[in-house]
């Protein structure tokens, strides 16, 4: 399970230390084989016959199964064996063996427009890009002929503590950021003399107006207008709703029997996150709370859900409203003829909800990260959980089906964040330095055909982020299961001369796009040099010689980029160099191409500047333009002219 050793990027082998060995054997814990799931590929027979004296097969639907073991249904279902006296019963899952593709990538391709949804500006939000927006972006981008829609994670990040705004260090991976609550198309606002009041008065007025008018994202600020005025909104529900018994409150008791002990557990833990966070503005997480309190099954936490249960039905109540808000926006998507593409996160925050209620089924004693390279020399620990390869295998990959479930539900595409993760992760023990991580292997097979098997039933095409060290034969085989490859137009190059590849040698099972959040944009890369400035005039020339061999560029236009380049670059070029890029990604065969908006609108600032705190203001950056200016400007359908043809 862990790797003896592994080779850095200069080739170095690095042996695991024997102290790293014990401290992440303890964290994973010892795994009891005769629980493990059986997971086997759709048109294989499970390994049972031969090896117990008797054995029962009960199908997901609850029938007993009798057939031939080659051809199970696929679906979880449950494999009961005897051997003497003993009887065990364990899931068994069949899975199919590539995910699903929609029949426009089967067709030739299509392409997606990608946006952060805090970022985006309206006359009518409240500081912060919201569901409401983004139904209103879904629109403008399919209406331009876009097919998907892609976005920032949408977890659930840290209410009581909003500057804590990375949508990649979530709270919990299974719900939503309760922030992108468009507060004004809440049902109740319309029901609520009180609410409509409270943000009608001048003072609140001059709150929004100053939310936003403001460049960056102020958190704090969105944070405690749209969770006062919620609040005003959840005791209106009580009233008018809960107290009747009526169809909307029925919804609401559906959403929480549904959410089970799941949602149960995140409504406490946000409850008590707040109310340790007001007596102690430095409390983080739940490793900072009284001992008694960081237990979800605590005699304590039972105490304080009952003394705060409004407060608790308040955090379950914005989880409905968003699940509600988010589900409209994907409707109005697909009534424009696109989905949402959405984006896992490779973990949850140590401090966080998943971290305090789901510990069996996370490693919460060491964190994700990655071995030193050239730009982290000493190494990354990202502080978040990844999900146990000993639990999936003994709770039947349950946590793994409801982490890919909850995010494929409303998305017609989903992109897992450092997929290599499904065969191994740099896991780095609680208190170790990076560089003294290892490598952990994960059941890559049994994973892939659980990704599979949701991609399939939920109908969502799977992207994987597969940047950086990608190990020997990795993107083949998830080539052969249909996760389409990340690839960059940036690190899409024959490394023996620096020259980009041209359009035919990218792969067919590719989302190609410019770059990611953590690049800069297209034009700040060809405006910026970061003290580099004679290799960035060469890779600019190299570029432009890139888009002219493709044809993306006429001789005109190249000859200007050119003379550019050697000029240091400029944004006057802005133009020819995005419609030259998109032209260019266009022509490859990759079945999916993403346009950024920010290289669309020719915006220069990066959204993330990666192992950097408050040098930069990652994930705060809006929009140059509002949604109602993007309508007007020509921008959006000058690239959709290039990318439709």
């Amino acid at each position: 399970m862990i790797e003896p050793f592994y080779y850095d990027y200069w080739g170095n082998r690095i042996e695991t230390s024997e102290p790293t060995r014990r401290a992440l054997l303890d964290a994973i814990g010892e795994e009891d084989q005769s629980a493990a799931a059986v997971v086997v590929r759709e048109g294989d027979a499970p390994a049972i016959a031969g090896e117990y004296d008797g054995w029962a097969i009960e199908l997901e639907g609850g029938e007993s199964y009798g057939g031939e073991l080659s051809r199970l249904p696929l679906g979880y279902h449950r494999l009961t064996t005897r051997r003497c006296d003993d009887e065990q019963t364990r899931a068994l899952i069949v899975t199919p063996h590539r995910c699903y593709l929609p029949g426009a990538m089967r067709d030739g391709g299509c392409w997606a427009v990608s946006t952060q949804l805090y970022a985006l500006r309206s006359k009518r939000n409240w500081g912060i890009g919201d569901f409401g927006d983004l139904a209103a972006f879904a629109r403008l981008s399919a209406g331009a002929g876009a097919r998907s829609i892609g976005l920032n994670p949408l977890h659930e990040l840290h209410p009581c503590n909003p500057t804590a705004a990375s949508p990649y260090s979530p709270s919990s991976r299974l719900f939503l950021n309760v922030l992108y609550i468009d507060v004004e198309g809440v049902p109740e606002f319309r029901e609520s003399p009180q609410a409509k009041a409270a943000v009608a008065a001048p003072e609140f007025r001059q709150r929004l107006d100053g939310l936003r008018r403001t460049e960056l994202v102020d958190y704090a600020g969105v944070a405690a207008a749209k969770l006062e005025i919620l609040a005003m909104l959840h005791r209106t529900f009580h009233v008018e709703h809960l107290r009747r018994n009526d169809a909307r409150a029925r919804a609401f008791v559906r959403f929480r029997r549904e959410g089970g002990q799941t949602l149960a557990r995140l409504a406490r833990y946000e409850a008590l996150a707040e109310h340790f966070r007001a007596l102690d503005a430095s409390s983080y997480g739940w490793q900072d709370w009284p001992a008694e309190y960081q237990s979800p099954e605590s005699a304590a936490v039972a105490r304080f859900a009952r003394v705060h249960a409004e407060r608790v039905r308040f955090f379950c109540y914005l989880q409905w409203v968003a699940t509600e808000q988010l589900a409209a926006a994907a409707s109005a998507a697909a009534a424009s003829g696109a989905t949402l593409y959405g984006d896992l996160a490779v973990g949850s925050a140590l401090g966080g909800a998943d971290a305090w209620s789901g510990r069996q089924a996370l490693v919460v004693d060491a964190s994700l990260g990655a071995p030193p390279d050239p730009l982290n020399r000493l190494g990354q620990n990202w502080g978040v959980a990844p999900l146990s390869p000993r639990a999936l295998r003994t709770l039947g990959y349950a946590p793994l089906v409801a982490l890919l479930r909850s995010n494929m539900r409303h998305a017609g595409i989903l992109r897992i964040d450092h997929v290599m993760a499904l065969r191994r992760a740099f896991l780095i023990p609680r208190g170790a330095p990076a560089s003294l991580g290892a490598y952990v292997r994960y059941p890559l097979e049994e994973m892939l055909g659980i990704v599979a098997l949701e991609s399939v039933r939920n109908r969502c095409a799977v992207v994987g982020e597969d940047l950086g060290t990608v190990p020997e034969g990795f993107r083949e085989r998830m080539t052969d299961a249909r996760v389409l490859s990340t690839r960059i137009f940036y690190f899409e190059r024959d490394w023996s001369d620096a020259t980009f590849l041209p359009p035919e040698r990218w792969p067919r099972m590719a989302a190609a796009s410019f770059g990611t959040h953590d690049l800069p944009t297209l034009l700040g890369w060809w405006t910026g040099d970061r003290g580099e400035a004679e290799d960035r005039t060469a890779d600019r020339l190299r570029l432009v010689e890139a888009l002219e061999g493709a044809g993306a560029l006429g001789a005109a236009d190249a000859g200007a980029l050119r003379e550019d380049a050697r000029r240091g670059g400029t944004p006057h070029v802005a133009a020819q160099l995005a419609a030259g890029m998109q032209r260019f990604l266009a022509a490859t065969p990759s079945v999916l191409h993403v346009a950024a908006i920010e290289d669309v609108l020719y915006e220069t600032q990066a959204v993330n500047v990666p192992g950097t705190l408050d040098e930069h203001p990652n994930w705060r950056r809006k929009r140059s333009l509002s949604l109602e200016e993007m309508e007007r400007d020509g921008r959006l359908a000058q690239a959709a002219a290039i990318l439709n043809r």
